[in-house]
């Protein structure tokens, strides 16, 4: 199977699952002797469910489909339910269907970096009004690169450099509160080389001494700029804060 179709299968796949996984997690155990009619209900739009996230996680609604396109698309995934495998008639067509994929791809693409910046835009306009309240504040550095930091706790032992391996506990959250990763909740420090993570991080650790603790302020151009995870709880645009606990330099 050509690559494009492969990708949207396996979204399919996980689309499936979660979906199944919810429909799983809806149920209550404490009413199974609900009328069949409403359970039949309830199946129902667990399915229309499954159809809705399967085009809005493969990307199909973005691909801009005519309403015709449409009608032949939900065709074939109805016959494609009853038939046990793929007939080679179907298969012969797979070059046209990766040429016009690609090309639907494409447009799919520049949806959603149209998107992407429309949201970083919104997102940056925050981070400066946060960065411009934060200067303000006693005992926030600047630093040149344009990263802010503040150190928490002194540490007593070495600087880490740029070609070090740390240990360290980390807490993650956007300007709103939101946690998007936290070495802290998962209840066990990490280590990484300084090298391989972004900027504005490896930069903020690089201020704080061994047995101490620093909160990082960073921009999105030092971050995940305006094309982060796609899914993911960082958007576009955001501004990252990072408290970290700095345990010791792995050599």
């Amino acid at each position: 199977m050509n690559k494009p179709f492969s990708n949207i299968m396996n979204i399919f796949t996980a689309i499936l699952s979660l979906a199944l996984a919810f429909s799983w997690l809806a149920i209550d155990t404490h009413a199974q002797d609900k009328a069949t009619e409403q359970a039949a209900a309830d199946d129902g739009q667990v399915y229309e469910a499954i159809g809705i996230m399967f085009a809005q996680g493969s990307g199909l609604s973005r691909m801009d489909f005519t309403p015709e396109q449409i009608e032949h698309i939900v065709a074939g995934i109805n016959k494609g339910l009853t038939i046990k495998e793929v007939p080679a008639e179907i298969r012969a067509l797979e070059p046209r269907m990766q040429a016009i994929m690609e090309a639907k791809m494409a447009i799919a693409r520049k949806a959603q970096l149209a998107e992407g910046a429309k949201r970083a835009e919104a997102n940056k306009a925050k981070a400066k009004a946060y960065f411009d309240e934060l200067a303000k504040k006693p005992g926030v550095l600047k630093d040149p690169s344009g990263f802010y930091y503040e150190i928490l706790k002194e540490g007593t032992g070495a600087l880490p450099t740029m070609n070090d391996t740390v240990r360290l506990h980390y807490h993650g959250t956007l300007i709103d509160g939101t946690v998007f990763d936290s070495s802290v909740q998962r209840g066990k420090p990490t280590s990484f080389p300084m090298g391989g993570v972004i900027k504005g991080f490896s930069g903020g650790l690089s201020k704080v001494k061994v047995g101490g603790k620093i909160r990082i302020h960073i921009p999105s151009e030092l971050g995940y700029g305006d094309n982060p995870r796609p899914g993911g709880p960082i958007k576009p645009g955001d501004t990252l804060i990072f408290e970290c606990e700095l345990f010791e330099i792995v050599k």
